[in-house]
């Protein structure tokens, strides 16, 4: 089970796929069923869509050289 807070890396981030079991830092866990990335020139914003319901979103600030 990959547990998911602020301190997480971007590139573990991008190797979850649909089936694994996450589970976030209030409690929230589930198996993945889908994900969405939705991107800005800010920051990319993950959305894990959980199989019992809900979902579980991570925000990842771009880093700008």
């Amino acid at each position: 089970m990959t547990v998911l807070n602020d301190n997480i890396p971007t590139s573990t981030l991008l190797e979850i796929k649909v089936g694994d079991t996450i589970s976030d830092d209030n409690g929230l866990s589930g198996v993945v069923v889908n994900i969405a990335i939705q991107e800005t020139d800010e920051f990319l914003m993950l959305i894990f869509g959980l199989q019992e319901g809900g979902e579980i979103k991570t925000k990842k600030l771009r880093q700008v050289c």
